[in-house]
């Protein structure tokens, strides 16, 4: 696999998603400020349905576009039948998610049409960057994500500054930026790809089989996540007052916005995982564990620093009535951030080495613990359940891929680089704002990052010691 163009690839992601967050970011700021806990609230469960539509039926299919077209050689002739099937998969989440909608208050026909629109946008996405994830144009990539943000947060301020913001003007303009995008995204590509050509001889005789025999088992696994991601946000508003969602659903925002930077390295590294795995070579191979303890103490570094930061700096940006959201976020950072970056490195190579449907039976256990611990914990303890929800479901989803990777002893030591700071974060989240506990958590993490530097490798992978008596 060449490492260098990964880094690279990755590399663009990143920059777009730093610029795409950043505007995301801000957007926050403006949201929670004008609508307050309730009214985010009640926009977070608007965005649990119109992201969930996207994950549950756009994340998946296109996925196939990298595989297939690994073993093809043609983009077009993977993006048709991937396309067919997230299009099916798109109208029957639509059927779940608009009768939910009602369910959940969102019932106003302005709402209802943004869940519509603003859902089919956001598949259509997940289709542009499979294309371009293929084509390796990583840059494309974070350019248009970065537009995305760009222009609702340019609504945003409009709004604010003529006629204030409510929650339905909120949704318009998150549903007016996807489409906007979509178009200039699906304009760009197809300059370059003949994606819709239906020519006879250019479409597999079984467009359902040949999208499920490559990816099939993702559909289990997106579902899995979309339940992992949102069964928190449900179950408080089920339970608990829209002002506690709006607390949470801020916290698992920030949560988001750090470990998504893993989750990039899905996108870049997927086609290269693909291409190692069809030339015949080992997953451990392809994921040497040096390098994986030596990326996950610096990513458990940036986790300990970040939650520190964020538990003194929340309550300034967002507003005092968003003061509590340090708890969840500490404990989801803690919990569960700290182990992105090794979840994201197995699932990219087990999906390039078609084993997804090992990680569909993770998937399932995983969201099956997140929904057990939520009906537990959420009604007594309100919007800190779900963070040791999310933990409990994190800790079994990724050591269950170590443990299929790379066996029972290597999965130990990446829990042993992780473990101090999860105590470290867990600790601080019983007082966000307690200086010695602060201060102990920066060094717990400055340790780990040291560490990972100077001895992330493996005895056989050191350069051997010097002779001290020379050459013979």
């Amino acid at each position: 696999m060449d490492q260098r163009r990964l880094t690279r690839n990755v590399g663009w992601l990143w920059a777009g998603y730093i610029g795409r967050s950043l505007g995301y970011f801000l957007l926050i700021v403006v949201l929670t400020r004008e609508l307050g806990t309730a009214g985010f609230g009640e926009l977070s469960l608007f965005l649990a349905l119109t992201l969930g539509v996207s994950l549950v039926a756009g994340s998946w299919p296109f996925l196939a576009v990298p595989v297939l077209s690994a073993e093809e050689g043609s983009i077009g002739a993977a993006f048709r039948p991937s396309l067919y099937v997230a299009a099916m998969a798109t109208a029957a989440s639509l059927v779940v998610a608009v009768p939910l909608a009602f369910g959940l208050g969102i019932d106003a026909p302005a709402s209802i049409a943004c869940v519509v629109v603003s859902s089919v946008a956001l598949v259509g996405l997940q289709g542009v960057f499979s294309v371009q994830q293929t084509e390796g144009r990583m840059g494309e990539i974070a350019l248009l994500q970065t537009l995305e943000r760009v222009i609702a947060l340019a609504v945003a301020l409009l709004a604010v500054a003529s006629t204030g913001l409510g929650v339905i003007g909120a949704e318009v303009l998150l549903t007016v930026a996807a489409a906007v995008t979509f178009v200039v995204a699906i304009v760009i590509v197809h300059r370059r790809q003949e994606l819709f050509r239906t020519a006879s001889d250019a479409m597999p005789d079984h467009l359902i089989g040949t999208v499920m025999g490559a990816v099939g088992a993702m559909g289990i696994v997106s579902l899995a996540s979309y339940g992992v991601a949102y069964a928190d946000t449900f179950t408080l508003a089920i339970f608990r007052s829209h002002s506690e969602v709006g607390i949470y659903s801020l916290a698992y925002s920030i949560f988001t916005f750090v470990t998504a930077l893993t989750g990039y390295w899905l996108t870049a590294a997927l086609p290269e995982h693909a291409r190692s795995s069809a030339a015949g070579l080992d997953l451990k191979e392809q994921l040497p564990l040096p390098r994986l303890l030596k990326y996950s103490g610096l990513w458990g570094t940036l986790i300990g620093i970040t939650g520190v930061a964020a538990a003194f700096v929340l309550p300034r940006v967002f507003g005092s009535e968003f003061e509590e959201t340090a708890v969840p976020l500490l404990i989801l950072l803690g919990g569960s951030g700290v182990f992105a970056a090794t979840y994201y490195a197995f699932l990219a190579a087990l999906v390039g080495s078609k084993r997804s449907s090992l990680v569909a039976r993770v998937g399932i256990a995983s969201v099956i613990v997140n929904i057990a611990l939520d009906l537990i914990l959420v009604p007594p303890f309100g919007v800190v359940g779900p963070g040791f929800a999310t933990f409990g479901q994190s800790l079994v989803g990724t050591f269950a891929l170590s443990l299929i990777v790379l066996g029972r002893g290597a999965s130990l030591r990446l829990a042993a680089v992780a473990a101090p700071v999860v105590t470290a974060t867990m600790l601080l989240a019983i007082d966000p704002t307690n200086i010695p506990l602060a201060g102990l958590t920066v060094v717990v993490a400055i340790l780990t990052g040291i560490w990972s530097l100077g001895h992330g490798r493996t005895r056989s992978e050191r350069p051997p010691a010097e002779d001290p008596a020379g050459p013979a």
